[in-house]
């Protein structure tokens, strides 16, 4: 799994760290920048000896939720034309995760559990955020996506072409969070060449605005400025190893495990 890896360099994407700028050409998949340079800092430690809670279940209950429409939610679109957007809701048999800190809340699907991160610590300038960040497993303790909540952030981005939309879905509730935007939230599935690894990434991910139908985002991939805390990061990175052409991610959409990571990007919430 890439998700820890991109998160990082998406990440480093929207940090602007004063004296610290670096060329362009360093930046990570999707090719994000910042007007004042990339952050030197990574969002979680680079240690990988896991901690003895690593893999402990979430804190929180399984509480009612809506059940999934009749398709599975999986709105699966053709790789060459662009995504349908349907509804997604998460499965009655997942369950309720509240972040440590209480400001956010999303449905793990059943069996799934989280494990802490260490959060970014990068500078806030000046403005207080409560950082928290989890890696999200499934049942058979594979990292399955990525969460980070008060991220700080100012950044631009440089173009990032080549996107073969899978899947999309515009998210109401989390449009209505955003604050002042008054753009639309997207859920989004693609897949992409990196430019310097030449390697095929497939992301799911959060789209603030219109989803391109060209295929070339020009915002940092997967950040959502939501609420009054900073920004959000959450996503689910994978690579050939998992999908070794996008046929094979493309029949991946009608599966339950989809589904459930589909259901759980859509039913995040704040809480602030």
């Amino acid at each position: 799994m890439k998700n820890t890896s991109l998160l990082t360099l998406a990440l480093a994407a929207a940090l602007g760290l004063a004296g610290c700028a670096a060329p362009a050409t360093e930046a990570g998949p999707g090719a994000t920048a910042t007007a004042s340079g990339m952050a030197s800092t990574t969002p979680f430690a680079t240690s990988t000896t896991p901690s003895a809670t690593s893999t402990s279940s979430p804190g929180q209950s399984a509480s009612s939720s809506p059940t999934l429409p009749a398709d599975g939610g999986t709105g699966a679109a053709s790789a060459t034309a662009a995504p349908e957007v349907g509804s997604s809701l998460a499965d009655p048999s997942s369950s309720l995760f509240t972040t440590s800190d209480g400001l956010y809340s999303f449905m793990l699907p059943a069996g799934w559990t989280t494990t802490p991160r260490e959060p970014s610590t990068a500078p806030d300038y000046g403005v207080p955020l409560s950082r928290t960040a989890y890696g999200i497993l499934d049942g058979a303790g594979r990292e399955m996506a990525v969460f980070a909540g008060g991220v700080p952030g100012d950044g631009a981005a440089l173009p990032s072409p080549g996107h073969v939309p899978l899947d999309a879905e515009e998210l109401p509730a989390l449009s209505a969070q955003v604050g002042e935007a008054e753009l639309p939230v997207s859920y989004v599935f693609d897949h992409y060449q990196d430019p310097f690894t030449g390697e095929r990434v497939y992301l799911a991910r959060y789209h603030l605005g219109p989803v391109p139908e060209d295929g070339l985002y020009g915002v940092p991939l997967g950040l959502l400025p939501l609420g009054e805390n900073g920004l959000v990061v959450f996503t689910a990175t994978f690579g050939t190893d998992r999908f070794p052409t996008p046929a094979d991610a493309e029949a991946w959409l009608g599966t339950e495990e989809y589904a459930g990571l589909r259901g759980m990007f859509a039913s995040l919430t704040y809480n602030g």
